[in-house]
């Protein structure tokens, strides 16, 4: 199962936009500016963890695990002018058309805070 979304993105955030972004949606960060993981809501009992990694360019990009209506998981991908989630798995108990709306409302929702392409 292969879903991809995509958004018009001017430019990935910065570590420490995504700091404060994490802060205000209660997802702990463990790492750096290079790379890390993260988790939500916290490490006892996380519904969603991934590994992130910023290239040198400023591009990031990342992989996540989450529990939502069964296993959830893909990749993203935040560059300049473009934002991009593939899911890779899903649980048949979520629609896709569910997941599709779901992820494209908050992707957009994302890339307005930081500046859509133009």
């Amino acid at each position: 199962m292969y879903l991809a979304i995509t958004q018009a993105l001017e430019k990935p955030p910065t570590f420490a936009e995504l700091q404060a972004l994490a802060a205000e949606h209660d997802v702990r960060i463990n790492g750096n500016e290079l790379a890390g993981d993260f988790c939500h809501p916290g490490p006892e009992q996380p519904k969603v963890t991934g590994h992130y990694d910023f290239q040198p360019n400023g591009d990031l990009r990342g992989d996540f695990t989450g529990q939502v209506m069964g296993k959830l998981a893909g990749r993203f991908a935040l560059t300049t002018g473009n934002a991009e989630i593939i899911i890779t798995e899903r649980s048949f108990l979520l629609p896709e058309a569910i997941l599709k709306s779901t992820l494209s409302a908050a992707l957009r929702d994302f890339c307005a805070r930081f500046g859509v392409a133009e």
